[in-house]
């Protein structure tokens, strides 16, 4: 610490850092007594109060002594300790979720590529499978259009078989068409004279000269001579008469 007088400077010894903050503290209960008087209870009680005998650097040393730090210094060691032994528990947790992260990543990445896979050849096999089915559904198609084709050309066919009849029918004249109607009433006729046992002989004339009529349940067989005089009422009489 430098002084100051007479103008020139002296040079001495360091003060005690515990004597500076002693001298400090003077300083400030001198302030202190200069802002806030003490009462004269108070100063009365001053005389009364022992003064200190031992130096204050003698105190602070057995204060501090007093004070057994070690086993603060021990526990505060051992928490150090136990934080940087978690934070490596922390970190080695970390690095290994992280590994296991990656690993499951890599794993799901390959199980994506597997189902795409799959479903790529599922796709394939059910585009195969519905062109297979389209396929059998056009060579169907396909055979009943021939089908129907020969049917309509068989009509076709029919149709104009028809029409020429048609047309023939139309050609031929009025007095042919009676007589084919005559001749199929006549052959309707002979069909009835039949079923009753009745049977017509020609004449060669074109007409019929007696009618013989079989009777089954009697054995015998009668003939009646043909007269185109006679009214047919007459030769009806008679054949129900036979019969």
């Amino acid at each position: 610490m430098r002084c100051r007088g007479n103008g020139n400077e002296t040079q001495t010894t360091p003060k005690h850092p515990l004597n500076w903050h002693i001298a400090e503290l003077q300083s400030f209960a001198y302030q202190y007594s200069t802002i806030f008087p003490a009462s004269t209870k108070e100063k009365e009680c001053l005389p009364n109060m022992p003064l200190l005998d031992t130096p204050p650097a003698t105190l602070c040393h057995s204060v501090l002594e007093a004070f057994h730090i070690q086993s603060d210094i021990e526990r505060l060691a051992t928490i150090n300790e136990n934080a940087q032994t978690l934070q490596k528990l922390r970190k080695t947790e970390l690095d290994e979720t992280r590994s296991a992260l990656r690993s499951l990543t890599r794993s799901l990445d390959a199980a994506k590529s597997s189902v795409e896979a799959s479903l790529a050849v599922a796709a394939k096999r059910e585009h195969a499978k519905t062109i297979l089915d389209l396929d059998k559904q056009k060579f169907a198609l396909a055979k009943n259009v021939t089908e129907l084709e020969k049917s309509n050309h068989l009509m076709e066919a029919n149709l104009a078989k028809m029409k020429d009849e048609y047309e023939g029918l139309e050609l031929e004249s009025p007095m042919q068409s009676n007589t084919a109607l005559s001749e199929d009433e006549t052959i309707l006729r002979l069909k009835i004279y039949r079923s009753f046992g009745i049977e017509l002989k020609e004449d060669g004339a074109g007409g019929y000269s007696s009618a013989i009529i079989n009777k089954k349940d009697q054995g015998d067989v009668a003939m009646i001579k043909l007269d185109s005089r006679l009214k047919r009422s007459t030769y009806t009489d008679f054949f129900w008469d036979a019969i």
